[in-house]
C-alpha cells in the first residue's frame, strides 16, 4: 500500500454520506415528516447503520487516518440536516465502534 493510498479518504466520505443519507430517511431530524418517532424505529434505524458500517469495515482496510475521516464526514452530515449534538455524538461514536475491530487476547 503506498503512502498515497493511505491518505485517500474518496471512499469512506462516499461511504458516510451514504449512510448519513439512509439515516435521514429512516429517521428524520424532528422538524422532518411527522413519522412516529418509536423506539422500536429507532433501534432497527440503528441497527440498520451499525450493521452496514461493520460490513463496510470487514471489505475495506481502514487506518486510523479514514476511520477519523469517515467519522467527521458522518458527524457533520447529521449536525447539517438538523438533529440535535447528543444524538449525533451517540451515531458517530457507535458508527466508530462498528467499524473498529476487535482485538482478542491471547
Amino acid at each position: 500500500m503506498s503512502i498515497l493510498t493511505w491518505f485517500d479518504t474518496k471512499e469512506v466520505d462516499e461511504f458516510a454520506r451514504t449512510l448519513a443519507a439512509d439515516l435521514i430517511g429512516r429517521f428524520p431530524p424532528p422538524p422532518g415528516p411527522a413519522k412516529k418517532a418509536t423506539p422500536e424505529r429507532m433501534r432497527n434505524t440503528h441497527d440498520a447503520i451499525v450493521s452496514r458500517a461493520a460490513a463496510f469495515a470487514r471489505a475495506h482496510t481502514i487506518n486510523w487516518f479514514k476511520k477519523a475521516h469517515l467519522g467527521n464526514t458522518f458527524k457533520w452530515a447529521l449536525l447539517d440536516a438538523g438533529y440535535d449534538q447528543e444524538f449525533v455524538d451517540i451515531m458517530t461514536h457507535d458508527l466508530l465502534l462498528a467499524i473498529t475491530p476487535v482485538r482478542q487476547k491471547t
